[in-house]
């Protein structure tokens, strides 16, 4: 570029006219032709929509390996796709590749600096690395998109991170939030029921651990959480209940080893 402008200024400085005029004409259609070689084409677009469709359809099936092959096709065909770039950026994260997954989302966010999916995403990333202060400035920066759909999510994830932090006031201030939105989504109860576990307030715990196991009967978390709140209150046979629960539900197993302790100490 530099070197253009020499040569441009060079032929001003001589005065010819039909020289400049010739020169101008051949930067357009240079700048022009690298534009062109950098865009995709409507038939990549095509190809980069074609995969992404597929990858949808493998992550609805819980396929998520063949999901992340059809995803980074669709970006060899479009890499500026904001949805393909989130769905990348989750399975990283799913796969506990994080310095990955920070890169995927804050390439859709620098596509789409409003885009409240990625920041939340993100958000969730830098809390299962335990970067607290960077997740929570995630949640707020989704949150300042009027048009989020989904503000109840970013909210109960800070609350979560807030509960992690041992901000339990700051944590049932957020979860409310997210209640106030939605009060119909699970995550936020279970979390507002941990907060109130932490608060030694087990009645009201029971009350929100109860509620998103009514919104989510296969909530294990839930499940095991309650288990040990009615536990601690004296009421063994509810506890043996949902530590059965956890064992129908679950698939970590850390949590199915502690329910079958728990179960064996039960009822023996």
């Amino acid at each position: 570029m530099i070197h253009m402008l020499q040569s441009l200024a060079l032929l001003i400085i001589k005065g010819k006219i039909h020289q400049i005029l010739t020169f101008l004409f051949t930067v357009v259609i240079a700048f022009y032709l690298s534009s062109c070689s950098t865009a995709p084409s409507r038939g990549d677009v095509s190809r980069a929509e074609t995969h992404h469709r597929m990858g949808s359809s493998y992550m609805d099936n819980g396929q998520y390996n063949e999901a992340f092959v059809e995803f980074k096709k669709a970006l060899e065909f479009n890499p500026d796709k904001k949805e393909t770039l989130n769905y990348l950026g989750y399975l990283n994260m799913r796969f506990k590749e994080y310095d990955k997954a920070v890169v995927y989302f804050k390439k859709a966010i620098s596509i789409d600096p409003g885009y409240a999916e990625a920041m939340n995403n993100l958000g969730v990333t830098y809390a299962e690395i335990g970067k607290w202060d960077e997740a929570i400035r995630y949640f707020d920066a989704a949150l300042s998109n009027p048009v989020y759909e989904t503000p109840e999510m970013a909210y109960a994830n800070m609350g979560y991170v807030y509960y992690l932090k041992g901000d339990y006031i700051n944590a049932e201030k957020v979860i409310k939030e997210a209640l106030m939105r939605n009060n119909l989504y699970p995550m936020a109860s279970y979390v507002l029921g941990l907060v109130y576990t932490k608060l030694e307030n087990d009645d009201a715990a029971i009350e929100e651990f109860k509620k998103a196991i009514g919104l989510a009967p296969d909530y294990a978390e839930a499940h095991m959480d309650l288990a040990k709140t009615y536990l601690r209150s004296g009421s063994r046979a509810k506890a043996l209940k949902h530590f059965e629960a956890v064992l129908e539900h679950d698939d970590n197993p850390l949590r199915l080893r502690e329910a079958s302790e728990y179960i064996s100490g039960l009822k023996y």
